[in-house]
């Protein structure tokens, strides 16, 4: 048994893979569950959706998932909510480390990047960057003045440098990565003829780009550089989002709750439907290696005051209302 605990608008993330025959069983339950229910039962634990919580659901939740590591066999818990980066802390180790050539900044700082341009984007949220890219330090400094007197609080902005260029013709490539426990998937691409690419329609890529995705794809390419990424956000379950720059991947972000559903094929073209299709079992195994086939027997909760002032003080608490 696999289960996603994470909010109740984001059950859809999931609920994609239950249309295939070898899916594994699973549950999707919320933090407010996490923390008001008295028993957990056997069964792997996926924490997402952490970027949103509050510290102080943040501390709970990582009380929690330590007590389901130690109870032994059957009990398995993935994502520490308290050592899995953000999207700030991400980026700057990244560039610390020398795998990302550009940097970021807390907006609340009035940063002065290095190189321009750059744009704004949320910390805490997975929306599109606030600001168009800004050429100079003086666009920088009017758009955060801008983006404060819009009620945007400088403390959940963070400044991105920008860093893609074209992968044929006008199109940006965005790649992607799943890790799924030790399990590292290269993902299909996606196709923009902008450089924040998000979402297009399946089919719609340059010439040429379903060969180069194959390819990427039997190879499950750049594992190695994907795993380290992983490993120094402490992120055990989600997907990243790269691009290549001069051949050299640039990471972006990573999604602690990422979309598993049947929508990619829609794919008319035969090699795309096949790219996915791999894509997509991969996935399906290494959540079908997570799956807990134990008798074990449901264990006790954590007990924790702060877990009891929940329970009791309904007014007081976050979860039950924003999740």
């Amino acid at each position: 048994m696999l289960i996603f605990i994470g909010p109740n608008r984001q059950r859809g993330n999931v609920h994609g893979f239950s249309v295939f025959p070898d899916a594994p069983a699973y549950k999707h339950k919320t933090y407010s569950w996490l923390f008001k229910t008295r028993r957990l039962p056997s069964a792997t634990y996926i924490f997402t959706f952490i970027d949103r919580l509050h510290p102080r659901e943040r501390r709970l939740a990582a009380k929690i998932y330590h007590h389901i590591n130690a109870a032994g066999d059957g009990f398995k818990a993935l994502n520490d909510p308290a050592l899995a980066k953000n999207r700030y802390r991400l980026l700057r180790t990244l560039h610390d480390e020398g795998i990302n050539q550009f940097n970021a900044y807390l907006a609340s700082e009035m940063p002065k990047p290095k190189r321009f341009p750059v744009f704004v984007r949320n910390l805490s949220v997975s929306l599109p960057p606030l600001t168009e890219l800004l050429e100079n330090q003086d666009a920088l400094d009017r758009a955060l003045i801008d983006l404060e007197q819009q009620s945007e609080p400088l403390d959940d902005l963070v400044v991105i440098e920008f860093c893609a260029e074209p992968f044929h013709g006008e199109f940006y490539a965005k790649l992607a990565s799943y890790r799924i426990d030790q399990t590292i998937s290269f993902n299909m691409m996606l196709f923009d003829e902008k450089w924040y690419v998000k979402y297009r329609q399946v089919d719609h890529m340059p010439p040429g780009a379903n060969a180069f995705e194959a390819k990427l794809m039997q190879e499950n390419a750049f594992q190695d550089e994907v795993r380290r990424v992983f490993d120094l956000a402490n992120i055990e379950y989600g997907r990243v989002d790269f691009a290549l720059v001069g051949g050299r991947p640039q990471f972006y972000e990573i999604n602690f709750h990422p979309h598993f559903t049947s929508s990619e094929f829609a794919s008319k073209d035969p090699q795309r439907l096949a790219n996915v299709t791999l894509a997509a079992q991969r996935r399906l195994d290494a959540l079908n290696q997570l799956d807990q086939h134990s008798n074990a027997k449901p264990i006790e909760n954590i007990a924790d005051p702060e877990i009891t002032a929940f329970r009791l003080r309904p007014w007081r608490n976050f979860a039950p209302q924003r999740y």
